[in-house]
């Protein structure tokens, strides 16, 4: 026989082996959970738990091992399977273990022949196993085991050192009443979505709305109370020797644990509460400018997307749209409010939604306003928090609507009724393009040097409010001569581009100003050099670059629209209208910006006075009026007098190290009625003062401990204590001025 056989042999035993171990260490690891679970049930100590545990899983995997002969392999059972599963070896395996020397010629022969099979045989060899069974049971035992657990009264209660603390300093308070254990079980309200949990520590920190429960044992029946914040008093409940009350939390503060012993109320040290407050939602709008201005030929339509947060959960947030429509007294007003169209539910505690405002669905036209928020509510029960952004606006430009000059924030009315706006040129520009095939070369020249007049008194009137006055005062730009006309005259060229109004009524464009009398004179007299040297030291009230009604910007933007109007009035006056128009366009959207720059908002505001009575007036009944005055000279009462007693008593214990009197503990009570006050606000931050106050009135403070609890005291009672206000006095000080200026330079 070939050494291969046995080998294989082998190696089929081992893998049988470990099958079996396998479904022996998962029972008895399903059934030392179990074990656990059940301990679970009964106040035993964690020690022992464990001890059982691992006893039961080391007992349940020996036995199993034991039943199933691990620790002694049986090679005839593999032989009884081998020759029971596969025919093949014609009921011969046991040859495999046979000593060759003992086997016949016959045997010899049935061996060899076997063992070629069986060489075929072993790769699909499959052993007896109960794998899928163990598996099954083993995961009903751990189910089982999981739910004990899970509902195991303290179960999820792991003891934490500091609880234990806890527990042996509140045992101190008393010699023969023992606290043996204390659970505290917070449950936040439902719409929060947390689970309940088990305080590892008597300082509670919870959400705002929280349902606790405080559960105490106690070595024997006792009459015990929750005292919160120094004012309300709550009983336990007493049932199968367990202690419990429950209260809803929704105000931060302290509470304390009070029992009685022998007649006297024991009370325990200070536990703060720390509520979290539920917060409004967060909204942040995206991507978006708070002042939009948009053109009507434009896309009138806005993304908004807006970021929503908040620390529990949203259900529900929109947009409050006003459209504003109309000027002055006859502004009109319409709100409508609008869904997010994704997502279509606002839910979650993060959520980003986003909507098309569509200006022209909401009817809005030229000259219109819209004002809009995104408002957003949380899921707090029962009155949701709210919050929402600032205004947003959005504007559609109206550059086709005409107003008078006056009203568009000028400030003075120097217009007259023959008075053309940018917007008639501009229209009658448009009209003498479209009918130039169907008019004459000289009506249509005509029409367009016209066309440039009214330009010109336009430009004039606007110049008046830069203090252009005179036409050679303004900046405009030149007017291009061509080659044929180079040699002309001044007046020929006026002459050759005007008509003959225009000098006709020059000088009743813009209203000369008087020659003031006074010490000096802005007039020229006739001969006068151009280069006057007096010019340096004049006067120039005149001049168009300082005389304005205007503040900088909008005078720079009313100066670009002379310039503009120059250029606009030139091509007029060279026939040359569709030259003309943009310039034209340029200048009436500068003057609708000076418009819109120059207006002034006032918030409309008023008083309502109370209604008269009829028969009240001009009757001259004075009866129900009173009137009187006094003086009072009472002084200020300070703040926190007993606080202020106990600091100078702090000081002289501090110096003195003498026992404290009934006196001094009457101080001492007082001074901590006064600081329970302000730990109600802030307890993290003065329990401290009160826990030494209370070991102080006590006399349950270590001698080794009282100077450092009086260091507490005193940086306590200087938090709470406001500084007196000074008092002016005169002082005298010999410091030098340079000292003076180099510490002042030291501080800034």
């Amino acid at each position: 026989m070939s050494v291969i056989i046995p080998y294989q042999l082998k190696r089929l035993s081992i893998r049988y082996t470990w099958v079996r171990s396998t479904e022996a260490l998962l029972l008895a690891i399903a059934v030392g959970l179990l074990v656990w679970a059940i301990l679970g049930w009964f106040r035993i100590s964690e020690m022992a738990q464990w001890v059982a545990t691992i006893a039961a899983v080391i007992i349940v995997g020996l036995a199993l091992a034991y039943f199933r002969r691990l620790f002694s392999p049986d090679a005839s059972f593999l032989i009884r399977y081998l020759n029971n599963r596969y025919p093949e070896l014609e009921e011969s395996a046991d040859l495999f273990i046979a000593n060759e020397n003992e086997l016949s010629l016959i045997q010899r022969i049935q061996q060899a022949r076997v063992s070629e099979r069986f060489s075929t045989l072993y790769p699909e060899v499959k052993l007896p196993n109960n794998i899928r069974v163990t598996s099954g049971i083993a995961a009903v035992l751990v189910f089982v085991a999981l739910m004990l657990m899970a509902f195991a009264p303290g179960a999820d209660q792991k003891v934490s050192p500091q609880l234990k603390e806890e527990i042996s300093q509140i045992n101190q308070q008393s010699d023969k009443l023992k606290l043996e254990s204390i659970e505290v079980t917070i449950t936040p309200p439902a719409y929060t979505a947390l689970p309940s949990r088990k305080s590892e520590s008597l300082q509670l920190n919870l959400p705002e709305g929280s349902n606790v429960i405080w559960t105490a044992r106690f070595n024997k029946p006792v009459d015990c109370r929750l005292i919160l914040s120094g004012r309300d008093s709550v009983a336990f409940s007493y049932e199968n020797g367990i202690h419990k009350t429950n209260q809803k939390l929704s105000e931060t503060g302290f509470y304390q644990l009070a029992w009685l012993e022998n007649n006297h109320w024991v009370r325990s040290d200070y536990y703060k509460i720390e509520i979290q407050k539920d917060q409004p939602p967060r909204i942040e709008i995206k991507e978006l400018d708070q002042f939009t201005r948009l053109a009507f030929g434009s896309d009138l339509k806005v993304l908004l997307k807006a970021a929503l947060q908040d620390d529990y959960g949203l259900t529900q947030a929109g947009v409050v749209a006003t459209v504003s429509k109309g000027s002055g007294e006859s502004v009109k007003f319409r709100e409508e409010k609008l869904a997010f169209s994704s997502p279509g539910q606002i839910s979650g505690k993060q959520v980003n939604a986003s909507v098309t405002l569509d200006l022209l669905k909401l009817g809005m036209e030229p000259g219109d306003e819209l004002y809009f928020y995104v408002e957003a509510r949380d899921n707090k029960t029962p009155q949701p928090n709210y919050n929402r952004t600032e205004t947003f606006f959005i504007a559609i430009q109206d550059t086709t609507k005409y107003q008078a000059v006056e009203d568009e924030g000028l400030g003075v009315d120097l217009m007259p009724e023959y008075f053309r706006s940018q917007r008639q040129i501009i229209i009658d520009t448009e009209k003498l393009l479209r009918e130039k095939k169907k008019i004459s070369t000289q009506q249509f020249k005509s029409t367009s040097n016209e066309l440039g007049y009214d330009q010109k008194v336009l430009r004039l009137r606007y110049g008046q409010f830069m203090g252009e006055e005179f036409e050679d005062q303004i900046g405009g730009g030149a007017i291009a001569i061509d080659d044929d006309h180079e040699h002309e005259t001044a007046e020929e060229t006026v002459k050759r581009f005007g008509h003959q109004h225009d000098t006709e009524n020059e000088h009743n464009l813009v209203e000369q100003k008087k020659q003031v009398a006074g010490n000096h004179s802005h007039s020229h007299k006739e001969g006068e050099k151009e280069d006057d040297p007096l010019a340096a030291f004049a006067h120039q009230h005149d001049d168009g670059e300082q005389a304005t009604f205007f503040i900088e910007s909008i005078r720079a933007k009313l100066k670009a629209a002379l310039t503009v109007m120059w250029d606009a009035e030139l091509y007029l006056r060279l026939y040359e209208p569709e030259k003309s128009l943009p310039y034209q366009y340029t200048a009436l959207k500068l003057l609708k910006e000076i418009s819109n720059d120059s207006r002034i908002y006032v918030h409309r505001t008023g008083f309502d006075p109370p209604p008269l009575k009829e028969e009240k007036r001009l009757s001259a009944d004075l009866s129900e009026v009173k009137s009187g005055t006094g003086l009072s000279n009472s002084p200020a009462e300070k703040k926190y007098p007993a606080i202020r007693e106990a600091q100078q008593l702090v000081e002289k214990l501090w110096q003195e190290d003498s026992p404290l009197t009934e006196t001094d503990k009457g101080i001492f009570i007082k001074a901590g009625n006064e600081l329970a006050a302000m730990a109600i606000e802030e307890p993290g931050k003065y329990l401290q003062g009160l826990t030494v106050l209370k070991q102080l009135t006590e006399q349950s403070l270590p001698a080794s401990e009282r100077k450092a609890s009086f260091m507490i005291l005193r940086k306590v009672f200087w938090q709470v204590a406001p500084a007196e206000p000074a008092t002016p006095a005169r002082q005298n000080q010999s410091i030098h001025p340079l000292d003076r200026e180099f510490l002042k330079s030291i501080n800034e």
